[in-house]
């Protein structure tokens, strides 16, 4: 309780800050990805602000410029939006705004994200790019990697973070509620796709878990992930 009284009153210091700049333009002020969630590891991971001001408040955003230096030291990354722009980019960002609702905490304001309307076929569209793209990018970073371990174990994590925020898209799809954390989004997208969810689970591991994986198997699990997403695709591509 005490950690979480003080995550707290960080994500409302970061919300005095907003309104000391930009005043009554900001409409919202919400926190969303894993600082939302028991993934969240105090020091480590990244704060994701989402901050909607007004029009007014978006031509004055130069405002922000002196205190990023700052934010970056802390991990904190604030995205500034307007609630026109939000409403226009659901159907060229869905996986993305999904993803804000399935792990958010307002902090402040409206909550622009509850009553958003996703459609599927937008979900699936974007799925099916973005696989593709990460599967290529995968590749080519194996190829590049010249088989050392560190490298590859940053392509993995790299990956799995990518992926887990595509695999909550997909559960969405299916009608499955998009579960918080990310173990569990893996494991039950492997239930539903047929995946192999433990190999999924092992990857994400390896954010945390103390014994490196060796070079040969770092390589072996690496093509086991591009097996699987590769399947992934084709059965993307008939839904």
């Amino acid at each position: 309780m005490a950690e979480d009284s003080k995550i707290e009153k960080t994500w409302q210091s970061f919300a005095a800050e907003i309104h000391s700049l930009f005043g009554e333009t900001v409409k919202t002020i919400l926190v969303y990805g894993s600082a939302a969630t028991s993934d969240y590891v105090p020091g480590k991971s990244d704060v994701n602000f989402l901050v909607v001001l007004t029009d007014e408040g978006m031509e004055q955003i130069e405002r922000a410029q002196k205190h990023a230096s700052k934010w970056i030291r802390k991990n904190w990354h604030p995205l500034f939006l307007t609630r026109e722009y939000i409403g226009r980019s659901l159907d060229s960002f869905p996986v993305e705004f999904l993803n804000m609702q399935a792990a958010y905490r307002l902090i402040r304001g409206e909550d622009v994200l509850k009553n958003l309307k996703i459609e599927k076929k937008d979900l699936r569209l974007q799925c099916e790019r973005e696989l593709k793209g990460k599967l290529l990018h995968l590749r080519q970073g194996f190829i590049s990697s010249g088989g050392k371990a560190k490298h590859l174990r940053k392509l993995l994590l790299e990956s799995m973070s990518a992926f887990i925020a595509i695999f909550r898209a997909l559960l969405s799809i299916k009608d499955v509620p998009c579960p918080e954390t990310r173990d569990e989004a893996a494991v039950k997208t492997g239930e539903v796709y047929g995946l192999n969810t433990s190999l999924f689970i092992m990857l994400l591991s390896l954010r945390t878990e103390p014994k490196r994986l060796k070079k040969d198997q770092l390589e072996k699990k690496t093509m086991e992930l591009i097996r699987e997403i590769d399947r992934l695709i084709k059965i993307v591509d008939d839904l």
